[in-house]
């Protein structure tokens, strides 16, 4: 019995002894701002997480490493990296997209007003 029960505990143990790999790391934009809610992927793979308010995320897999992740969020324009280890990662800037530039470009002028133009007449 006692035989039985050691080779049962060996014969599972690679499944049970698979690591887990995690990265971590914060998703800011080209101001150094955090974006809420950006989908970092691991490439290949269903893993999505998403960042939470203050830009961060942490991302875990049973795969091994040399992984591809993308980052996306609207109005940012899509990044991919590959991952080599696990740790942190760091910031990582996401560009403006460009239509969330022509939007930031044009809320910096200021606005005309009716009254102005009226005054002056």
């Amino acid at each position: 019995m006692r035989i039985l029960t050691i080779v049962l505990l060996l014969a599972f143990a690679p499944i049970s002894g698979q690591a887990q790999q995690t990265i971590t790391g914060k998703i800011v934009d080209e101001l150094g701002l955090p974006i809420y809610l950006a989908s970092v992927t691991l490439e290949s793979s269903k893993n999505v997480v998403h960042t939470d308010y203050d830009g961060n995320f942490s991302l875990t897999s049973e795969q091994d490493f040399h992984w591809k992740i993308s980052i996306s969020s609207a109005g940012y324009k899509t990044e991919s990296f590959f991952v080599l280890s696990h740790g942190n990662a760091g910031e990582i800037i996401l560009e403006y997209g460009d239509e969330l530039r022509e939007l930031l470009i044009n809320e910096e002028l200021p606005p005309q007003s009716s009254d102005k133009q009226e005054g002056s007449h």
